[in-house]
């Protein structure tokens, strides 16, 4: 299975969440799975990347021109692509992706995770999207959206369509039950 992440690339991470993207990035390539992710070497993105890369994994790194330079690209990538914009880079992923993590992460993950959640809700995506809440990191977010449900924003909850767990292996059981639950 092709897993696109998506969290922080920021330098300035408490070691934890460090060390929780490489802990995810070991158990995505014993797993057996590639990632695809935004290409970049720092933060938690850099550290998935070396849990992938250093425990025998694919990666495929999709990067915008915006970013395209090899200090920014994790440099242990399988595969590289180019894209000329953002939308095009996340447009990319989602086709590329059997399933979506989202881990830790700032405005680009939270863009990136509503784009493909929307796309969800909508039905224009089945794939699986579940959120690695280690930490209680997306505990607020999650009551944001059963707000959102309870008044009548959402036709149904978020807890529908994308599943919080706390730790790496739960999100990967979830990721492979639901693959398998919608090639029945």
């Amino acid at each position: 299975m092709r897993v696109c992440v998506y969290c922080a690339s920021s330098k300035h991470l408490d070691q934890k969440y460090l060390a929780l993207g490489y802990e995810f990035g070991r158990e995505l390539a014993l797993r057996g799975h590639a990632l695809v992710y935004g290409g970049y070497n720092e933060g938690i993105m850099g550290s998935v990347a070396a849990g992938v890369s250093e425990n025998g994994g694919e990666i495929i790194a999709v990067v915008p021109r915006l970013f395209d330079s090899e200090e920014m690209t994790y440099p242990g990538c399988s595969e590289v692509i180019h894209t000329d914009t953002i939308s095009d880079r996340k447009s990319m992923m989602e086709k590329l992706a059997d399933g979506f993590a989202v881990l830790p992460g700032g405005i680009g993950t939270y863009d990136e995770f509503f784009g493909t959640l929307c796309l969800k809700m909508l039905g224009e995506l089945n794939k699986p999207i579940v959120i690695l809440n280690a930490f209680g990191y997306y505990e607020p977010l999650r009551e944001m959206l059963e707000k959102n449900r309870s008044e009548g924003f959402l036709d149904y909850g978020s807890d529908d369509a994308v599943e919080y767990l706390a730790d790496c292996g739960a999100v990967f059981d979830a990721l492979e039950r639901q693959r398998n639950e919608e090639h029945r």
